[in-house]
């Protein structure tokens, strides 16, 4: 029987079925069963163990209808290292940004003008750098299981250290562009999406390390 990994309070269900060697998780309407997105994966794989990592962070890739509340405090929460959040106005950016404390970094975009709407960003994350919250070997570790092994680990261990205000002020990479392997986790990690839906992206779209 599948298994649901998430049920949200927007009709969204992550669903779960395990096969002999692979497991699938299609993201799915409860109302009609469109799948908006399926994951592939090695079965036998134990998830990273991380309240930083999770199928509800994955909720908020964009790719489907979510609750936009969720951002606004989950990092502060401890469910997330990085949140991308919108404003209708400036007046709320500036409200938000007075409530951070000196514990959280964050970084503003320029806002998008589209005719009269315009659209507010700011991308908050806590101060530190991915190896002060998450095991990192662990990563490594999980990521060879998953399949994905021909990562170049001295980029990433490079990157694991760097501080996290500079993946969202573009110093070190744009992370909401990631273009070679070693981009893709590490944007993956930030946004606290599970490493098993990462591997897919890598695996499905045949996404070169930067050694290759």
């Amino acid at each position: 029987m599948p298994e649901i990994l998430l049920a949200t309070n927007k009709g969204i269900i992550f669903e779960k079925t395990t096969t002999k060697n692979r497991c699938r998780v299609s993201v799915k309407n409860t109302s009609d069963g469109y799948a908006h997105m399926t994951y592939r994966f090695n079965n036998g794989v134990e998830p990273i163990s991380s309240q930083y990592i999770s199928w509800e962070n994955l909720n908020c890739c964009g790719g489907w209808t979510f609750d936009e509340n969720y951002l606004l405090t989950a990092v502060q929460d401890g469910k997330k290292l990085c949140a991308g959040i919108t404003f209708d106005s400036a007046g709320e950016l500036e409200k938000y940004k007075n409530s951070l404390s000196a514990e959280y970094k964050f970084f503003c975009a320029p806002p998008m003008h589209n005719g009269s709407y315009t659209t507010y960003y700011i991308d908050v994350v806590r101060d530190g750098a991915i190896c002060n919250f998450i095991n990192t070997n662990e990563v490594l570790k999980t990521y060879v299981k998953l399949g994905i092994t021909d990562f170049n680990k001295e980029l990433l261990t490079k990157f694991f250290a760097v501080p996290l205000h500079y993946f969202i002020n573009g110093e070190t990479l744009n992370y909401r562009q990631p273009r070679i392997m070693e981009e893709y986790i590490i944007t993956g990690l930030i946004l606290g999406y599970p490493l098993e839906s990462t591997a897919w992206l890598i695996e499905k779209h045949g996404i070169p390390s930067i050694s290759i």
